[in-house]
């Protein structure tokens, strides 16, 4: 009897062994012919369809300490085949700055820190060069440094077919004040040489009226214009109410903006004198009509900002975050005051002014904290004016007013910077853009940030700005799991299937034969219904240019407006 147990033991485990060594061996097979023939043979084709022309190609420099290797992406996307819950469960991120930095340590928390300690280089020659090998599975490079293009073949030691980037090149446009008011100028004058009506023009209109004092004939009339208010002003033709213009440089964080006071009026003519200097300066100064009777909260002045994350880059997809930030400037607001913190709501300028202001005892962290951020969203301000008799509850103007022309001035601007984005799939952005609201409820695109800081303020905010993250990259690996089953399928349908020379494909024949199906699967940014965004999560669908007609912008801007 135990011999017979014994043989039946034996032929038991001789039948698991024959399955499992199949199945070790069908397993090899499929990842020889993935790592040797059908990866390389898609990343060659991926780059030989690659435009490098809009970056900067230093190769053989170093960015944030990590190593290039020719074979990474054969080893990453490979690796990823054979093993999906490394995209499909999992979450490996790399994301720098580690201390003080809110990203990486609800990265640490929530997902997968692939470089524990990567930090950026310092001026200094590191004591060891290429520390840091970026580990295959890594899928986001949710990264502060926005140029890793420059410094690694794509395709080949970075950017993988499923990798993501957080940066798009190009889109330094919209963040520099000078090259936004640019592409403000163009796009709307391209509106006017379509002949769209007046409303489509000023639907379009998101920017205060601004003009570019390195452009010769925009000096002469902004100064044309300053002459004519002095001259009102000496005369009690016009009575002085604050100032009617504020300058602005490229520069962020508060610095880089003066407000043209009567008493400053005389030193920006002398140093242009008086517009005959204009065309000789090229400094890139924006003169912009200051917004000068602003809607107030509590006798201040405030700002909202709203966070954006660009998905795609090709086609473009977009999504705006429900939730703004308030922001309120440190000082009461008086248009004839001269404090800059009267004026200015930036959170740096804010927190500068409040933490003078401890520094004398006015107040402590908390009231600092509670003065600087208002922990109510944009309904705060709708109730804010139904209290004030303003508007009504029947008039639902969140829902019906202020929210599509928000959104509606986020896609015009978007609209008119996109010809300097490199068109890719793989590159996506976050962004924060700062609104202000008039008195006559308009309102204002002020700036856009590139690398917005997310703040951790206030306990309320920490658990807001955790959420906001979370649902920035579950959208971004919605867009990669769809793209990953997609040509996945392809690869087990197509390729496996397709004999030539030993099943074994030349560059030429793939190109000819799936080059169109595969240039689609990588173009293509539809989410699968298994990776659908979540109900709870807070962004909204505002750009889909995979669509046609008004349905890319969910019908919020008119046919004739496109």
């Amino acid at each position: 009897m135990i011999i017979y147990k014994l043989l039946y033991a034996i032929v038991i485990f001789s039948f698991l062994y024959i399955i499992m060594a199949s199945i070790c061996d069908y397993h090899d097979s499929n990842q020889k012919k993935l790592k040797t023939h059908y990866v390389p043979l898609l990343q060659t084709f991926m780059m030989d369809n690659t435009n490098y022309s809009k970056f900067k190609q230093a190769y053989n420099e170093s960015s944030l300490n990590m190593i290039e290797e020719p074979s990474y992406c054969i080893e990453s996307d490979t690796l990823k085949l054979l093993h999906p819950d490394i995209l499909l469960e999992d979450k490996y991120i790399v994301r720098e700055l580690d201390r003080g930095n809110l990203q990486r340590e609800i990265i640490k928390k929530r997902m997968f820190d692939s470089i524990q300690n990567l930090s950026p280089l310092n001026r200094l020659e590191p004591q060891t060069k290429f520390q840091h090998r970026v580990p295959p599975q890594l899928s986001y490079f949710y990264t502060y440094k926005p140029r890793l293009q420059d410094n690694y073949y794509l395709g080949q030691g970075l950017g993988c077919m499923f990798q993501k980037f957080n940066h798009i090149p190009g889109l330094y446009s919209l963040a520099s004040k000078n090259s936004l008011i640019y592409n403000y100028a163009k796009y709307i004058y391209d509106m006017k040489m379509r002949n769209v009506s007046k409303q489509c023009i000023q639907n379009a209109s998101y920017v205060p009226h601004t003009l570019r004092l390195n452009v010769k004939q925009e000096c002469q009339q902004f100064f044309k214009k300053l002459t004519q208010l002095q001259n009102d002003y000496k005369n009690n033709v016009k009575m002085y109410n604050g100032p009617e213009y504020l300058l602005k440089t490229d520069e962020h964080r508060g610095e880089g903006i003066r407000l043209l006071f009567q008493s400053q009026m005389e030193n920006i003519t002398e140093v242009y004198q008086n517009g005959e200097k204009c065309g000789n300066i090229t400094e890139k100064i924006v003169a912009q009509k200051y917004i000068n009777r602003p809607f107030l909260y509590k006798g201040h002045k405030i700002e909202f900002r709203i966070y954006i994350y660009l998905a795609s880059s090709n086609p473009l997809q977009l999504y705006v975050y429900r939730r703004a930030l308030i922001k309120r400037c440190a000082n009461e607001y008086n248009p004839l005051s001269e404090q800059i913190p009267a004026h200015i709501c930036n959170t740096a300028v804010t927190e500068k002014t409040h933490k003078n202001q401890t520094n004398q005892g006015e107040g402590g962290l908390e009231s600092e904290d509670e003065e600087m951020f208002i922990d109510w969203n944009l309904e705060g301000i709708e109730e804010l004016l139904i209290e004030q008799g303003r508007i009504s509850k029947k008039q639902r103007w969140l829902q019906e007013y202020l929210y599509p022309r928000i959104y509606s001035k986020i896609i015009h601007t978007i609209r008119s910077g996109q010809y300097s984005f490199y068109k890719d799939s793989r590159f996506s952005e976050f962004l924060a853009i700062d609104f202000l609201l008039d008195y006559e409820l308009d309102i204002w695109l002020l700036e856009i940030n590139y690398n917005p800081q997310i703040l951790s303020v206030t306990p309320d905010r920490i658990k807001r700005n955790y959420k906001m993250i979370e649902d920035t990259v579950e959208i971004a690996f919605a867009y990669l799991k769809s793209k990953y089953k997609r040509i996945k399928e392809f690869i087990q349908q197509e390729l496996y299937n397709y004999k030539h020379s030993g099943n074994r494909i030349r560059q030429v024949d793939f190109k000819n034969k799936f080059g169109n199906k595969f240039n689609q699967l990588l173009e293509d940014t539809s989410i699968e219904q298994e990776f659908s965004i979540s109900p709870d999560n807070l962004y909204t669908h505002i750009i889909d240019e995979s669509k046609s007609g008004k349905d890319k912008y969910f019908n919020l801007i008119e046919e004739e407006c496109l």
